[in-house]
């Protein structure tokens, strides 16, 4: 069964965005797809990174839109590195 980890730094980005319950709603396509196949997301690679990333919409009111970024590791479980959130004006 597939693990998905939240690293330190994206703890960190979770809590200074509200914590959990806060992106929990916002999270939980992603979640749901990265469980079932995290090798189908954008893939980011060059000499010196290589990472997938994923999107999610804003949710009005309450959260802007979610850029997260991770990582699969050699037993394929998936490691979220960081998250963006996109801050409309």
């Amino acid at each position: 069964m597939r693990s998905i980890i939240w690293s330190e730094e994206f703890s960190q980005q979770v809590r200074h965005a509200g914590g959990a319950r806060a992106v929990d709603e916002a999270l939980e396509p992603i979640l749901d797809g990265l469980q079932r196949n995290p090798f189908g997301f954008h893939k980011f690679e060059n000499d010196f990174t290589s990472f997938r990333y994923a999107r999610t919409d804003a949710l009005p009111g309450k959260l802007g839109a979610l850029t997260v970024i991770f990582t699969i590791d050699e037993q394929k479980n998936v490691i979220l590195e960081w998250f963006n959130e996109d801050i409309p004006f």
